[in-house]
């Protein structure tokens, strides 16, 4: 039986963050006071890992990766607002060789000792990122913040929904704020363009928890969300 395209991965189809699930490639979690979703992306053939957008209580998270002997290798940063880095200096501090990959206009923001470390990686628009045999492609989608990249990890070739990490790019019927530093409607409004060309079934992996769900897709968006329904910068910037 085929598969409907706005379909979610069963673990993500509920109305929490479940954690680590034997076999699947995503990781979930809900942490600190502003409903953070932090992530692990799992290789489970090499058992390779990469955490993206660490909150502050990652012990759940370290925990996880034991269990299931992970090496944790590489920190991924969709934007480098404090509620999306809060574990950063945690984290290499326990695993001071760790490659980190944050895009390149939103470093600036990052403590002067993590933009000293040798394995900063500076990313910009469609660059291939790996996770054992997991190969992502960046895409930069200014708007929220000028530097903010998505993930995004393409498995039509296993018959899998493709998983896109949209940071605070957008959310689940929302998009969002352009009104701190370096923010931008215009930016917003390109960067929505942008995803809406990816294949419908995309999950979007968002950066809050802020509605009942833990994921959508593309699809769900399009047909749904307010940022997606508007068809000039003008609408978009009406929104309430």
């Amino acid at each position: 039986m085929s598969k409907q395209m706005s379909e979610l991965p069963s673990f993500l189809s509920g109305m929490e963050a479940k954690g680590m699930i034997e076999g699947e490639v995503i990781a979930q979690y809900e942490l600190g006071s502003g409903r953070n979703f932090t992530y692990l992306i799992l290789d489970w053939k090499s058992r390779a890992a990469a955490l993206v957008d660490p909150q502050r209580d990652l012990s759940r998270v370290f925990a996880d990766l034991a269990s299931f002997s992970f090496r944790l290798e590489q920190v991924w940063i969709t934007h480098t607002h404090p509620d999306h880095t809060a574990g950063l200096d945690l984290v290499l501090s326990q695993n001071p060789d760790i490659t980190l990959v944050v895009g390149e206009l939103d470093a600036h923001r990052l403590s002067r000792k993590i933009l000293g470390i040798q394995s900063l990686v500076r990313i910009r628009d469609h660059q291939k990122l790996t996770v054992g045999e997991l190969e992502f492609r960046s895409i930069a989608t200014p708007g929220h913040s000028a530097g903010e990249m998505c993930f995004f990890l393409d498995r039509s070739s296993q018959n899998s929904n493709p998983y896109l990490f949209t940071g605070d790019t957008i959310f689940i019927r929302d998009c969002g704020r352009t009104d701190f530093e370096d923010g931008c409607d215009e930016d917003m409004f390109a960067s929505i363009q942008k995803i809406k060309a990816l294949p419908k079934d995309t999950v979007f992996l968002v950066g809050h928890h802020y509605a009942p769900e833990v994921a959508t897709t593309l699809e769900r968006e399009m047909a749904s969300s307010p940022p997606f329904l508007c068809k000039t910068v003008e609408e978009l910037r009406a929104l309430p």
